[in-house]
């Protein structure tokens, strides 16, 4: 074995010797021989089915930056140029905002609160008429209030009879109107119109000189100790219907033509114990 080997060893140096002693001659180099391979298996790697499932190829796409402009998108001298002062400009806005201030020398251009000898002189030019009595009358009667014994404030969600009385009056300029359905007999017995109710037929009568926005009065619907315990205002009479109408607060068991406490209510004759009947003083009838 050694003997072959150190022949062919031997040859191939004689080859290579007489190759780069020859100028001319090229040394011809063997062909390349072709040579098979075994292909290349992969490695199975056992993946479970559930990661298989999930696993999934996600494809990222990255925007290109945005070139900067290298000029302004406006054209040149198309934005006017502003100058600003160097010093802070300070403007004067009071003329533009309102103030409350006291009714006394308010200066010009402000709001006036007017006091309370103001508003009476305004009521006064505008004097309570029957016109206003009616239109209060039913703004009342839509607010869905209800009989709420000893209240004269609408905001607590009801009135008494007396109570709906003078605030109702109130509100259109009569301002010396008592508080109680009694104190009000008083103020229109001291006023001198009062007319008081007696005999059989004193239901009858008081029905033909009731005029629109009088007051009535009865008495006995509750222990008041008074001859009057209660009081409305006439609103008139319907001759198509043949009823007659009064506005004011009844109690919790009646309700009027809207379905409220205070309401506008027909009136009914036998109802009740009738005392007396009168103007309004102060409202132009």
């Amino acid at each position: 074995m050694r003997v072959i080997g150190l022949t062919g060893i031997t040859a191939s140096l004689s080859v290579l010797t007489l190759c780069l002693n020859s100028p001319v001659a090229e040394c011809a180099t063997e062909a390349p021989k072709e040579r098979s391979f075994r292909p290349v298996v992969p490695i199975k790697k056992s993946v479970p089915e559930r990661v298989a499932q999930e696993s999934q190829i996600v494809t990222v796409k990255i925007p290109q930056a945005v070139p900067t402009p290298e000029k302004s998108l406006f054209p040149e001298g198309s934005v006017p140029k502003r100058v600003l002062s160097p010093t802070s400009e300070i403007i004067d806005v009071s003329p533009f905002i309102p103030e409350t201030v006291s009714a006394a020398d308010t200066p010009h251009g402000q709001i006036k609160i007017p006091s309370e000898d103001e508003l009476v002189q305004a009521r006064r030019e505008d004097p309570p008429t029957l016109a206003r009595l009616r239109v209060e009358a039913h703004k009342l009667a839509e607010m869905g209030l209800i009989y709420k014994f000893g209240s004269d404030n609408p905001d607590t969600g009801g009135l008494d009879c007396s109570g709906a009385v003078q605030h109702l009056l109130r509100s259109i300029g009569v301002d010396d109107v008592p508080r109680t359905s009694y104190q009000q007999y008083d103020w229109l017995k001291k006023g001198k119109t009062l007319d008081d109710v007696y005999g059989k037929n004193s239901t009858s009568k008081m029905l033909k000189k009731l005029t629109p926005g009088d007051l009535i009065f009865w008495g006995g619907t509750w222990k008041s100790r008074h001859r009057v315990s209660h009081v409305m205002i006439y609103m008139g009479y319907n001759p198509e219907e043949d009823k007659h109408y009064v506005f004011g607060a009844r109690g919790k068991s009646s309700k009027g033509l809207l379905g409220h406490g205070v309401d506008i209510f027909e009136l009914d004759p036998n109802r009740g114990q009738l005392v007396a009947h009168g103007k309004i003083p102060g409202l132009k009838y």
